[in-house]
Order: C-alpha cells, then sequence, then structure tokens
C-alpha cells in the first residue's frame, strides 16, 4: 500500500504540547534526537518522507494519556485517514 497522506507536524506539535513536553524531553522519551522532533514539528520534507509508523506510536503513547478527548480523537481520525481506514 502506497501511503500519500503524511502526519500534521502541527498536530504532532500540539500533541506534545497539550501534554506538557519540550521538544527535548520528547525526543529523549522517544529516542531519537530533539533536532528531529523539530523537523517533524516543523514539517521538512526529508524528514517527514522518511518518518516512520513507530515514530508517530511512540509520541502517541508519551503523549496520549494528558491529551484532552477533543485532541485523541483527532488524532485518531488522523491514524485512520492515514492508513486509508473508511470509519462510514
Amino acid at each position: 500500500m502506497s501511503r500519500k497522506k503524511k502526519f500534521s507536524g502541527a498536530q504532532l506539535k500540539a500533541l506534545r504540547k497539550e501534554a506538557g513536553y519540550t521538544q527535548g524531553e520528547l525526543a529523549l522519551r522517544i529516542g531519537i534526537s530533539r533536532e528531529t522532533v523539530s523537523a517533524i514539528e516543523n514539517e521538512k520534507p526529508e524528514t517527514m518522507n522518511n518518518i516512520g509508523v513507530e515514530v508517530i506510536s511512540k509520541w502517541w503513547s508519551i503523549c496520549r494519556q494528558k491529551a484532552s478527548q477533543q485532541t485523541r480523537e483527532s488524532f485518531f481520525s488522523t491514524v485512520m485517514d492515514y492508513f486509508g481506514f473508511n470509519l462510514s
């Protein structure tokens, strides 16, 4: 399956901020550099094209407990859209 949709760096940044983590704190927990977190949040093409599902999964796992219901629902919708699942 070819994925043309990408995760929104702005959405991931909002999730991180809502959870109360700095870029450095989140990077340490995920196991990537702070610069990579910044590149993802700023949607640098070379980083966004290579971002793995594992990074998104870890990002979500770390931040979801502190996220609002609205943020959790929005993120779930993004994931479903990314993988081409239709909830209708």
